[in-house]
């Protein structure tokens, strides 16, 4: 498939499939389409119509892409979904909408574009997290590693989810593959383990 037919009934349908089984087993890695599309767009285009805000603060889509997507656009803090660069610490003091107790369903998704993800071992620099999952979806628990994530972003995540079922839901991005963090995923940071 190449990338002009990505816009088709049927590649969005397959699309979307892969990304409510992204939610509904989260930290499984969901691979892109072998059509040239990134993980960012094709998580978007799953998702996005023209009754769902999209905020992207840092002009990460193109124009062309942006108009294709047909979301509204929306400041980040109110925004139902928002593209931001994980690599990035989050702003001091922004929050994004966690919804209400009568609609706790209007609670941001945040995607966040990260380097790399890994559902294997890989070798650990600084930049790498390895990210120890549980909840609803993952018997047991559940180990992402994820290069490029500034661990701010998971520290104000607890804290947006500390009032379940209020908070955010997380979308990590790399180039080829996505991970689903949705608010109910409980998150640690495994040590980096030493090599002997």
């Amino acid at each position: 498939m190449n990338r002009s037919e990505w816009w088709t009934p049927q590649a969005q349908q397959t699309a979307f499939r892969a990304v409510l089984d992204g939610f509904a087993r989260p930290g499984t890695l969901v691979p892109t389409q072998d059509n040239g599309t990134d993980a960012v767009l094709m998580f978007l285009s799953a998702v996005l119509d023209e009754s769902v805000s999209l905020a992207d603060p840092l002009g990460l889509l193109g124009a062309d892409t942006r108009r294709l997507l047909l979301a509204p656009t929306a400041p980040a803090d109110q925004a139902r979904f928002a593209l931001l660069n994980g690599r990035q610490p989050p702003d001091a003091g922004w929050q994004p909408s966690l919804g209400t107790l009568e609609s706790p369903e209007r609670g941001a998704t945040l995607v966040l574009t990260v380097d790399a993800l890994s559902d294997a071992a890989v070798t650990h620099t600084d930049s790498v997290l390895d990210l120890r999952l549980e909840g609803p979806g993952i018997p047991g628990t559940r180990l992402v590693s994820v290069t490029g994530l500034d661990p701010g972003w998971l520290a104000q995540r607890a804290a947006w989810v500390s009032a379940f079922p209020l908070g955010v839901d997380l979308v990590l991005a790399a180039p080829h593959a996505l991970v689903a963090l949705p608010r109910t995923t409980r998150i640690a940071i495994d040590p980096v383990k030493e090599t002997v």
